[in-house]
């Protein structure tokens, strides 16, 4: 994924060569800037900026390296520019080379400061609303439990609810009756089970294992519930 967009921005004007160093210097953009995150303790479950941000700055620079003048006729019409690479030791075409580099160096500027005078005021109400990021115990619990009302994998370890901070008084509420939710599943999670194992057909009135809505799959033949944690 990481070499997928550090060649996006230069698909149609770096040459195959330039492409295989391009991928493969976009490995290490993304070992070294997921390696950053956890030393910054910036939470990215799923590395979206090593993989989409630091890859795409890596990719709009690597433009301004590789660019092959000859493709950019064919892909753009313009003559004069190419890549700082292609240009190295020649006077009549380094200032090209170089204002290339330079046009995608702005380039990242302006999109930079773009993106932080839109969004930046979108999360700081997100963030004072407390709809920023799931509460504390929603995170360990899984969101399943609390948006779906039922989990989406199996764990046979609990999650550690003693560790865990409510965090803003805005999600508190919230928070607190997910923690009850899990201690009447825990006290009760069992028994109900065991109930419905044991119904039939005409009885399928037990409580379910969670004390929320949700719809249980029945046996036809047998009477028996297929899942009944589910």
């Amino acid at each position: 994924l990481s070499g997928l967009i550090a060649i996006t921005a230069g698909c149609a004007v770096v040459e195959p060569w330039a492409a295989i160093v391009i991928g493969a210097v976009s490995g290490w953009v993304y070992l070294y800037s997921s390696r950053l995150l956890v030393q910054l303790r910036i939470d990215d479950a799923v590395n979206a900026i090593p993989v989409h941000l630091a890859n795409g700055i890596w990719g709009v620079i690597a433009v301004g390296l590789f660019a092959k003048g000859d493709n950019i006729v064919l892909a753009f019409g313009i003559e004069g520019y190419q890549g700082l690479f292609y240009g190295w030791g020649d006077s009549d075409s380094a200032t090209n080379s170089g204002s290339l580099l330079g046009a995608q160096i702005c380039g990242l500027l302006f999109i930079t400061g773009w993106v932080c005078v839109l969004m930046y005021p979108f999360f700081v109400i997100l963030n004072y609303t407390g709809w920023f990021r799931a509460d504390a115990l929603e995170e360990v619990v899984g969101l399943d439990i609390s948006y779906h009302g039922g989990r989406a994998y199996e764990f046979d370890e609990q999650p550690k609810l003693e560790a865990l901070d409510f965090g803003k008084k805005s999600s508190r509420k919230r928070s607190q009756r997910l923690h009850e939710i899990l201690e009447e599943r825990s006290n009760h999670g069992g028994r109900n089970a065991q109930n419905l194992d044991n119904t039939n057909n005409s009885n399928i009135d037990a409580a379910p294992a969670f004390p929320i809505g949700v719809d249980f799959e029945i046996d036809g033949n047998s009477g028996n519930c297929k899942d009944a944690e589910k």
